[in-house]
């Protein structure tokens, strides 16, 4: 090749180098997907929402001094596929264990951290007990959606066969 073709070609590499390197940064600066959970603490308007939107609670309960919820907070609730998961697909509530006791009593929450999801209605739609890793939490958040959409079913079934009576 020669010399006048070769310095094209590198400063055409440079650009495209530079190019790929900043443009997920830049892109990431326009996405407006957030990148936590949008945690809500007042359980009522939780509930409210949760009704409005049709989309069950996530209620968390955690505190201060537990190194597991640490772990969860700074692993599973950051990765990015939960996050936008629990976004998009639940009402997620953020509960201090020691000032919502009696709400912990009543969800016979004994260990932390705990995870309930609750339907609109307040059914009892899944439990997650302890730390777990990203993968199994997503799993879990999945099979929960899939039970609150069979049990929409089959009350909207029960409704229509009432309603033929």
């Amino acid at each position: 090749m020669t010399e006048s073709r070769i310095i094209p070609l590198t400063v055409l590499s440079v650009v495209a180098v530079a190019t790929f390197t900043i443009a997920g940064p830049i892109a990431s600066l326009f996405n407006d997907t957030p990148k936590e959970i949008q945690w809500q603490t007042d359980l009522n308007e939780a509930h409210q929402q949760s009704v409005l939107e049709n989309r069950p609670m996530l209620l968390v309960f955690d505190a201060d001094w537990c190194r597991y919820c640490d772990k969860m907070e700074k692993a599973t609730f950051m990765d990015s596929s939960v996050v936008t998961y629990v976004n998009e697909k639940f009402v997620p509530v953020h509960l201090d264990l020691a000032g919502n006791m009696k709400i912990a009593e009543i969800l016979e929450v004994e260990r932390i951290p705990c995870t309930i999801a609750l339907s609109p209605r307040a059914d009892l739609l899944g439990r997650v007990v302890g730390y777990v890793n990203t993968v199994q939490y997503r799993e879990t958040l999945v099979q929960v959606r899939a039970l609150q959409t069979r049990v929409e079913q089959k009350l909207a079934s029960e409704a229509d066969q009432a309603s033929d009576r």
